[in-house]
């Protein structure tokens, strides 16, 4: 079991010292308790929290170093290359995200099997522990995430508690890096998968381990957008897909005149992959207010040849209105693409299958622009 896994602390070596966990890490805080059963305040190891937009669960951890670290095609993220690791050495990933996101028996349906992603997602848990040191450090520091770079391409979509609903804290904030330094204590666990509650009492509940991963129900999701481009938008497009079909602009801290902008903060995602932003552009001509984001990028999807730049050149149709299964978003969004990457990057599918549906709903009805 992993919770037996996470119960020693070992010396681990960062960069060129050799330190101790209880020095820089501190006490590992289980449910409410440490490895030996005494009481101890704070964020515990095992606190869950859901994603707004789809109820995907995590470990409060787990949430806060893969939005801000190891999620998409930057970073620490394995999908990263070249200049968008933003100056992190190949190979260090700290990727832990779901190796699965669907029902357990479409898993293997998710580009690789769900064996070797398991093994992914425990190997990059292996590499967190061994520079959990460097990395507490670093954020204490203030160098990680690394400024403004790091900000222009974190997944700033709101995590929520279970405990209480309310949101997770900015990584830069004290109480959260207090989360990270007792999820590091714990050793990082991970959740691995995640299934669709029978029933709505077992949101965020335990699911059947099959492979001795960590698996539990789906949270909340949150209202479902209507099958109409606008909420289509705002609630997917936006808050997964501006990050890199935004303009690069540095207004990620941009107080947005939008009323309509998700993001509590007037947030204006974008400009985190220049290839990405020439290859579809989702936003409009005025970068410093969203007001009419929707409507302008209509265009580049419906009807919209992959004939600009790209892996997906001259290969097809971004959304054909009346045929969503030889649209390319759709074929994206369900990670079972002929071209290019799954969106959002980063291997299996992040989207949840009810929201995919909600867009193949809208190409159903023609991929009107309302």
């Amino acid at each position: 079991m992993l919770r037996g896994r996470i119960l020693a602390c070992s010396l681990l070596v960062v960069a060129t010292s050799v330190v101790g966990c209880k020095r820089d890490l501190g006490e590992c805080n289980l449910d409410g308790q440490t490895s030996d059963g005494r009481p101890i305040p704070g964020p515990a190891a095992f606190d869950i929290a859901y994603r707004l937009t789809d109820g995907l669960p995590m470990y409060e951890g787990q949430a806060l170093v893969q939005s801000t670290c190891g999620d998409g095609a930057f970073c620490h993220a394995p999908a990263a290359v070249g200049a968008d690791r933003i100056g992190v050495p190949a190979g260090l990933n700290f990727d832990v995200g779901l190796a699965c996101t669907v029902p357990f028996d479409n898993c293997d349906d998710q580009g690789l099997p769900y064996a070797e992603r398991l093994d992914r997602l425990y190997g990059n848990q292996n590499q967190i522990n061994t520079w959990a040191e460097g990395m507490i450090q670093e954020m204490r520091a203030g160098a990680m995430p690394p400024g403004e770079a790091g900000r222009s391409v974190r997944n700033n979509t709101p995590w929520l508690r279970k405990s209480d609903g309310s949101e997770l804290p900015p990584i830069e904030s004290g109480d959260a890096q207090e989360i990270v330094r007792n999820w590091l204590a714990c050793q990082a666990p991970v959740i691995a998968r995640t299934e669709a509650p029978p029933s709505e009492a077992l949101q965020l509940e335990p699911c059947q381990s099959v492979d001795n991963e960590i698996c539990i129900y789906n949270g909340p999701e949150g209202d479902l957008p209507d099958p109409v481009w606008s909420d289509i938008y705002w609630s997917l497009m936006f808050t997964q897909c501006v990050i890199c079909h935004g303009p690069s602009n540095g207004n990620n801290n941009a107080d947005d005149p939008n009323p309509n902008n998700p993001f509590t903060t007037g947030e204006i995602p974008g400009g985190a992959d220049a290839n990405a932003l020439a290859a579809l552009d989702l936003s409009g001509a005025n970068t410093m207010d969203t007001t009419t984001w929707p409507n302008e990028s209509w265009a580049a999807v419906v009807n919209a040849l992959t004939f600009d730049q790209g892996l997906c050149a001259d290969d097809g149709t971004i959304v054909i209105p009346n045929n969503p299964t030889e649209s390319i978003m759709i074929e994206k969004l369900r990670a079972m693409q002929t071209c290019g990457d799954s969106m959002p990057p980063g291997g299996s599918q992040t989207i949840s299958d009810p929201l995919i549906q909600v867009v193949v709903d809208w190409i159903n009805m023609g991929a009107p622009n309302n």
